[in-house]
């Protein structure tokens, strides 16, 4: 089975940060992994959303982290082709 792909969604042009939600959980290299969730609003009054694979800051971000009360670890599912949150 072939490993999922999260889709590439550039946008190439400043825009601002309306809604950000995931997790930073260990990954199976026991290195903190980043899962996040974003829309932005670009300066026509549009909006793009999806995965954030990368991103510039500037000038300026807001992020307000909340500690979860277990301690999140993500493990690879090879038979899904993605890593998911395990409380385990």
């Amino acid at each position: 089975m072939d490993a999922k792909q999260y889709r590439n969604i550039p946008v190439d042009q400043q825009c601002e940060l309306l809604s950000a939600i995931g997790d930073i959980a260990e990954g199976d290299d026991g290195k903190a992994s980043l899962h996040l969730h974003v829309v932005l609003g670009l300066s026509d009054g549009s909006t793009k959303g999806g995965h954030l694979l990368e991103a510039i800051v500037r000038p300026t971000m807001e992020v307000t982290v909340v500690e979860t009360p277990v301690h999140l670890r993500r493990k690879k599912r090879p038979d899904l082709g993605i890593a998911l949150i395990s409380l385990a």
